[in-house]
């Protein structure tokens, strides 16, 4: 019985430790779909972007099947201090929208500002499908040529975008977008449209790593009766038909999310590729409709999302672990996740905030492990009569796991009792590492001398090593309760949780090794404590 805990525990662990690597293997990045084209590029070419002017082009537009026209295409950009965004006057859609203060480093390495769009989506924010015909497909909307610097003196721009048909129909477009809010206030107006149109959010839009890890779901996210839905439906479309508070495109740290200010509405979310959704919403005709929409495109950023009182916050998955979420690991996760940051708001550095937080929950459970430590101990004290009665009765399972149970009985000792104390603290052991996956906070945010971005990977892998070593000596300090071969097998395992944890987040081997060098201290103050016991 022992045996088979101890194997359960071993591969346990290497399943959570090695998921990311397994995951990675079978998501590969994305890439655009077999026989279909590049996108063209998107955003303000270069050399005029960095005159801070706004260019226009010329490109070829088809019109009802016949010969292209040279139809010119002009960007709106608006530069705030949190995003930067570029507008085009093709389909009156959004070609860009980057963050400013957050970057990711692109195929060479280099750093560069995250975009929430990429030039290979095939839907556009805010593209428009009137359903009756497609008389507005790729329509041109009227947009001036301009750069518009928000700041403190300048809080806000309207942008107003308009493309009217041959017969006279109109769609307006009016988005005001806030210096201070990764938000822009949308305002759609529908002149004599009678069946309606498709609003699309946009493919991927808001997505900006299809890596799966311990970051929670990647795909479409929406908010129905209270309750989060996450979904990425392969090559179909999954239609809500009941009222939905808001709906969006996620990845572990950022998403872009339209709530409807006039109520709940039917959201479809289409499977284009493995690695590219979509989501859109159906609006029903009227001779002249207005609606009004807020439009998040962001980081996650747990105070933020939490200001639109929307819960959008939600759609950080605390209780992620393993192919899904639970509940468990959410009701653990959160109160963690506050007493995280309420740490770092007194310390001011979340490697320091990581290290104090493991220290008060491994005060926390001190209790329950110097139980398990104990009951290991006294295991090993029983190891030579173990070692005795499995030799003699190695041919009669039976009769040898009643002379272990006799034994045990007599000697007072519960042979789980080393492992069930351990087991009761595995969901916060979970929920500590969820949290210090999916908060965004990490992200960029430097510890000390060589660590610089808790969310990434220790540069020089000096964080993996180490811990790696005091996984050794912890296993030295530790009563012997394994025999031979269990504890050859033990031997291999800092090596394998080493190589695991090569790549991953610096916070989280942080935390990994400081609860291993903890251990240690307390496995040598309770052998100290039961040795002065025993000799008295």
């Amino acid at each position: 019985m022992e045996r088979r805990i101890i194997i359960f525990l071993v591969l346990s662990l290497i399943i959570i430790s090695s998921y990311p690597y397994f995951l990675a293997k079978f998501a590969p990045p994305p890439q655009p779909p077999n026989g279909t084209p590049p996108a063209p590029a998107v955003g303000v070419p270069t050399s005029l972007a960095k005159e801070g002017v706004a260019p226009s082009r010329s490109v070829p537009m088809p019109t009802n099947n016949e010969p292209s026209a040279s139809v010119t295409e002009t960007f709106k950009v608006i530069d705030g201090d949190l995003y930067r965004v570029v507008l085009s006057s093709r389909g009156g859609v959004i070609k860009e929208w980057a963050l400013k203060k957050y970057t990711k480093k692109n195929d060479k390495g280099v750093a560069e500002n995250v975009k929430l769009i990429s030039p290979k989506s095939l839907v556009a924010p805010l593209s428009i499908s009137v359903l009756e015909d497609d008389s507005f497909k790729d329509q041109t909307y009227s947009l001036d040529a301009t750069t518009v610097r928000l700041s403190a003196s300048k809080p806000q721009e309207t942008v107003v975008m308009k493309a009217v048909a041959s017969d006279g129909r109109s769609l307006t477009k009016e988005l005001t977008f806030h210096n201070d809010q990764y938000q822009a206030d949308i305002k759609i107006k529908a002149d004599r449209f009678q069946k309606g149109y498709q609003l699309a959010l946009g493919s991927n839009f808001g997505i900006t790593d299809w890596t799966k890890s311990f970051g929670g779901a990647i795909g479409a996210i929406t908010m129905i009766d209270g309750k989060v839905i996450s979904e990425h439906p392969k090559m179909t479309t999954v239609t809500h038909e009941s009222g939905a508070t808001w709906f969006g495109l996620t990845d572990k740290y950022f998403m872009s999310a339209l709530i409807p200010t006039g109520g709940g509405v039917p959201v479809s979310v289409q499977g284009i590729a493995d690695t590219e959704i979509s989501a859109s919403i159906k609006i029903p005709g009227d001779p002249l409709r207005e609606d009004k929409f807020i439009l998040y495109a962001g980081p996650k950023e747990y105070d933020r999302l939490v200001s639109y009182h929307k819960f959008l916050e939600e759609s950080i998955d605390f209780g992620w672990f393993i192919f899904g979420s639970w509940l468990p690991v959410r009701l653990v996760a959160k109160p963690l996740f506050y007493v995280l940051r309420f740490i770092y708001n007194i310390t001011q550095n979340y490697g320091i905030a990581i290290i104090l937080l493991t220290i008060f929950v491994k005060v926390l459970f001190h209790p329950v492990t110097k139980k398990s430590l104990v009951s290991m101990k006294e295991m090993a004290s029983l190891q030579p009569k173990v070692t005795l009665i499995r030799e003699k009765w190695a041919d009669n399972k039976e009769k040898m796991n009643k002379e272990l149970m006799n034994l045990y009985q007599e000697a007072g000792v519960n042979p789980f009792g080393g492992c069930l104390p351990m087991l009761l603290q595995m969901p916060v052991f979970v929920a500590l590492f969820n949290v210090l996956s999916v908060t965004i906070d990490l992200k960029g945010a430097p510890f000390m001398l060589w660590v610089t971005d808790l969310s990434d990977k220790d540069p020089y892998y000096v964080l993996p090593v180490i811990m790696g070593a005091t996984m050794i000596i912890q296993q030295m300090t530790q009563p012997k309760t394994m025999d031979p071969t269990q504890a050859k097998m033990m031997m291999f395992m800092p090596v394998i949780y080493t190589f695991f944890f090569l790549k991953f987040p610096s916070g989280l081997v942080l935390y990994w090794l400081v609860n291993n060098l903890l251990s240690i201290a307390q496995q040598y103050w309770i052998n100290k404590q039961t040795t002065a016991v025993a000799t008295t």
